[in-house]
């Protein structure tokens, strides 16, 4: 169990680095040729602190992974009304919940996906396509979000087509982290209340992991802040409700990806597709489950317990952190993914800049990831 508390440990301190994905991090690794249960129980301990920890950057510094690019927004708008505990303890809490109604449901979700999958299938081209109109159309601008969307997915197509190590590291972190950056302005953050959670965070996060439960089924518009955007047109959302909703899409998704990759075989995320490589997914799913649980739990509770560490880092004036933090995202991105991940990292910085400039809505940006789907579901080659 060594590897496992590893795993932990690794999760909760990357989590908090801007760019440092757990996929990223399995990716490291596997050339070191650790042996198979040693990596599978060291993936079941760092995916899940990942997903806990990662939420603390898109709240207390701005800086987003790629499941968390849009609940940054939620997050950094409670921490300007003095409510950023509030965010972090409704996401740990929506993240516990899920986690275990998630456990509870997973064995019914092994027959069910593969139903809806079956029924859905052919439509999934057109679903994409209405979600992605959809998206644009209830922006205050269209015309300008219709260019942002289209130029972040020129983007997206070239840096998915690249060839790079990493195809979300350079596009993610320019389009959100530097986009940020470089718009920066000192702003006094307000007094932190660390006042006591309402149940109201309940409804959404069963909401979560009823949506989580079919993200893996429809690609590219089924990140968890993108449902989040689709589901508040139909349910009324403040901030409370995106942050639970999509705390708990992430941490569903990822326990139902192992159903999706044992039924449908078509899980999306990296590190079920790793993992499966290592141990036979069906097999063994109890003791997944199990250790995917105590893993969240065990990252919850320790950043619910030093939670005001975060709020301290949070009064630092950013002007000069954020230049240390762009010199490690170029670094880092020179590092993993080379000269052309530079050139995407630098295209997207741009995007990510004059999206901010223009007031344009950032969620068009994430047409870095839908436009290139749409071209493949439709079977248009460029």
């Amino acid at each position: 169990m060594l590897f496992f508390f590893l795993g932990i440990l690794a999760g909760l301190i990357f989590g908090l680095l801007p760019g440092m994905h757990s996929n990223t991090i399995i990716s490291l690794l596997t050339p070191l040729g650790l042996a198979g249960g040693d990596f599978s129980l060291f993936i079941l301990g760092l995916v899940p602190a990942h997903i806990v920890s990662s939420f603390i950057p898109s709240i207390f510094v701005g800086v987003p992974e790629e499941e968390t690019v849009m609940s940054m927004l939620a997050g950094q708008k409670m921490l300007a009304q003095g409510e950023g505990l509030v965010a972090l303890k409704t996401v740990l809490f929506s993240t516990v919940v899920a986690t275990l109604l998630s456990i509870f449901l997973f064995y019914f979700s092994l027959g069910l996906i593969p139903k809806v999958y079956s029924t859905i299938r052919e439509f999934i081209p057109y679903v994409v396509l209405f979600l992605s109109i959809f998206f644009v159309l209830r922006t205050k601008n269209p015309l300008l979000s219709v260019a942002v969307f289209v130029a972040s997915g020129v983007v997206g197509y070239y840096s998915l087509n690249s060839g790079i190590s990493d195809v979300f590291l350079p596009l993610f972190s320019g389009l959100f982290a530097i986009g940020g950056i470089l718009n920066y302005s000192k702003s006094k953050i307000p007094q932190q209340i660390d006042k006591p959670l309402s149940t109201d965070f309940l409804k959404f996060t069963v909401a979560g992991v009823i949506l989580g439960m079919f993200s893996d089924i429809l690609p590219a518009v089924s990140s968890p802040s993108q449902i989040s955007s689709f589901i508040s047109a139909f349910m009324p959302m403040q901030t409370i409700g995106f942050l639970a909703t999509s705390s708990s899409i992430i941490a569903s998704r990822e326990i139902f990806s192992f159903a999706s990759s044992a039924t449908i075989d078509k899980a999306r995320n990296g590190s079920t597709i790793a993992l499966s490589k290592l141990i036979n997914i069906p097999d063994n799913l109890l003791l997944v489950l199990s250790l995917f649980g105590i893993s969240i739990a065990v990252s919850a509770f320790l950043l619910f317990r030093y939670r005001k560490v975060f709020v301290e880092a949070s009064k630092l004036d950013f002007s000069k952190i954020n230049l240390i933090i762009a010199f490690y995202l170029f670094s880092i991105v020179y590092i993993i993914d080379g000269f052309t991940g530079i050139i995407i990292f630098l295209l997207a910085s741009a995007i990510g800049f004059l999206t901010i400039r223009l007031n344009v809505e950032r969620t068009n940006m994430m047409g870095s990831i839908i436009l290139p789907t749409l071209l493949l579901l439709f079977r248009v080659f460029l």
